[in-house]
């Protein structure tokens, strides 16, 4: 299982993930716990992007080590992004965990959402924040704080009773960020250090963001 937190700043994204992964059965039986190696993270650079999941493991191999995400425009941001996301990002996403037999099969006719899997997809893309569910809908919230996984509810009550009234900037972003993992991780038992902490920032001139992530931070 996972805590993925992320903030939108002004010109700049930040997530911060932990590193447990939970071999869970069909009934909520948890057999073994594992902490992902050095290399192997929830969230990884790609291209011009930072991709990352809560759900299946299954999803966060594709996006590391298979799916190719479309290049956007230098510059796009806004409505012009946000249509990119939809008509150009998704399908290429649907169509890459679909090749990979990563989709829920068709149980009946009457089926709500025929495009679907089980994770919630984080991107990141010219520093703005985006939230993929598991139909392939797509959400940006207006606070600019998410939290998902099985440690999120923690983490977003935290995030929220941290970040205060100030503008949100990288250093602020980092600090409330490792505090609320660590609440997390102190409630949720599916949520572990080390932790990893990545920073995109917008580059006005197209050129690749700053996406690698900073020096993993372990648990206080």
């Amino acid at each position: 299982m996972t805590t993925i937190i992320a903030i939108q700043g002004d010109g700049f994204s930040a997530v911060c993930v932990d590193s447990r992964i939970s071999d869970m059965d069909g009934n909520g039986y948890v057999s073994q716990m594992f902490t992902l190696k050095e290399g192997n993270c929830k969230v990884a650079a790609n291209g011009k992007y930072l991709l990352g999941a809560a759900g299946d493991l299954r999803a966060i191999n594709i996006l590391h080590h298979v799916f190719q995400p479309p290049i956007p425009p230098p510059n796009l941001k806004g409505k012009k992004l946000d249509e990119f996301i939809t008509a150009r990002f998704i399908p290429m996403l649907r169509e890459c965990f679909e090749q990979q037999g990563y989709a829920k099969p068709e149980v009946d006719e009457d089926k709500k959402h025929i495009a679907e899997q089980n994770s919630i997809i984080l991107v990141s893309i010219h520093s703005t924040i985006y939230v993929i569910d598991g139909d392939y809908s797509w959400c940006s919230d207006a606070s600019g704080i998410y939290a998902f996984g099985s440690g999120s509810g923690y983490a977003l009550g935290a995030l929220h009773a941290l970040v205060g009234k100030k503008k949100i900037t990288i250093p602020h972003a980092k600090s409330i960020a490792i505090k609320a993992i660590n609440i997390a991780a102190r409630f949720d038992p599916h949520t572990g250090a080390p932790y990893h902490w990545f920073v995109q920032e917008h580059d006005t001139e197209g050129k690749q963001p700053i996406g690698r992530p900073r020096k993993s931070v372990a648990k206080k």
